[in-house]
Parts: C-alpha cells; sequence; structure tokens
C-alpha cells in the first residue's frame, strides 16, 4: 500500500473506519500504478515505501475525495445573497475522476505503454 491508515489519520482528520480508509487507499494505489503504467519498484526507499511525493498526491487526493466527491456536478448554487460554484469536471480539466491539478505529481513517475 502507499501509505498506511496511521499515516493518513496524520493528515486528515475523518471519522471513516480503518477498514473503509484502507480499502479507498488500494484503490488509490491501482489507479495511480494503472495511470502511471508504473510499478513504482524502481522507485521505493530500502525500507520498501513509496517516494513522499506520491505519499502526499495520495493524501490529497483522499482528502479531496472525501470533502469534494459529494459536491461534483454542482455548477452555481445561489441562496439570496450567498452564492457557490463549484469545480467543472468536464473532460478537460479531470482525470479518473479527479481534478487534473491533483495528478500532477505522477508525472515524473508516467512510463511509456507498449
Amino acid at each position: 500500500m502507499i501509505i498506511s491508515v496511521a499515516e493518513v489519520k496524520k493528515y486528515i482528520a475523518t471519522a471513516l473506519d480503518d477498514s473503509v480508509l484502507e480499502a479507498k487507499l488500494q484503490a488509490l494505489e491501482l489507479q495511480v500504478q494503472r495511470y502511471t503504467n508504473n510499478d513504482f519498484k524502481r522507485h521505493m526507499t530500502e525500507d520498501g515505501e513509496y517516494p513522499m511525493d506520491v505519499k502526499m498526491g495520495v493524501v490529497n487526493m483522499l482528502n479531496w475525495d472525501l470533502e469534494n466527491r459529494s459536491k461534483v456536478g454542482i455548477q452555481s448554487e445561489t441562496i439570496s445573497r450567498h452564492s457557490v460554484t463549484y469545480f467543472n469536471m468536464d473532460g478537460d480539466n479531470s482525470l479518473m475522476g479527479y481534478p487534473k491539478s491533483l495528478l500532477g505529481f505522477l508525472k515524473p513517475y508516467m512510463r511509456a505503454r507498449f
């Protein structure tokens, strides 16, 4: 796994059960590996851990998933003088269901597909 549940809880306060967090982290690991076409074996530390930029990128993806996933699709909301506009998740702004800006950390790890 890219990052452990205990380590994630240092960065994100959540009420989700540990088993749910573990499942989400495993799914994110598979998505990252599939997107980059990279198993990261060459990039791991001596302890068998992923690089810190990959760990923090996954934390940011998980945090976005927990905080913003339910808001996807809302373009604009106005109540009296209160107005809310959310990020547009069309094909040019998103990858794998996440904003492209969150996935920039994966660019150095991309491998060609043959």
